[in-house]
């Protein structure tokens, strides 16, 4: 080999070493990390009491009382109303001051309301904006009082019992 081919192969490999290797060839793109986060509430059977009027004599006298307590877990700041509906032995679909019934295995009725303030003043029904409760979540169990009161316990003896739902609407 000519001293010039072995100075043009050196020369080659030379360049071909100074030369930059190829660059992988690259794209791109964006995407989105998302949730979608929903307002929650739920309303407590497992720590609600009953409003229980306990044992009490037959009498024409005064109205007995009685209060009991739900409780609701709405996330912060989530607005709710809490509804109660007439309860199972009514007079009429719609809850209303007067036609709520606690029922005798007999079928004797003791009638009862339903109150949102110990003064029992405001009725509890399932309208929300007109006798419903209305609050705001804090995202921990809040207590709401349930005011009960039977005008009269003239009635015969026996076991007197109602099933009242209560919703909570957000």
């Amino acid at each position: 080999m000519t001293v010039f081919k072995k100075t043009l192969i050196a020369a080659a490999l030379t360049t071909a070493a100074v030369v930059a290797p190829a660059h992988a060839a690259t794209d791109a793109t964006t995407f989105q990390v998302r949730i979608v986060i929903t307002e929650a509430c739920d309303i407590q059977t497992v720590a609600a009491t009953n409003v229980d009027f306990l044992s009490r004599a037959r009498s024409t006298g005064a109205p007995v009382d009685a209060q009991g307590t739900l409780v609701v877990n709405c996330s912060a700041g989530t607005t709710y109303s809490i509804g109660l509906n007439s309860g199972g032995n009514s007079t009429a679909v719609a809850a209303s001051a007067t036609n709520r019934r606690m029922v005798s295995g007999t079928g004797n009725f003791v009638p009862y309301g339903l109150y949102r303030d110990a003064g029992r003043t405001q009725f509890w029904g399932d309208v929300i904006g007109t006798n419903t409760l209305a609050g705001t979540g804090s995202a921990s169990n809040q207590s709401i009082p349930v005011y009960g009161r039977a005008p009269s316990t003239n009635v015969p003896a026996g076991t007197y019992a109602d099933t009242v739902t209560a919703t909570v609407t957000y």
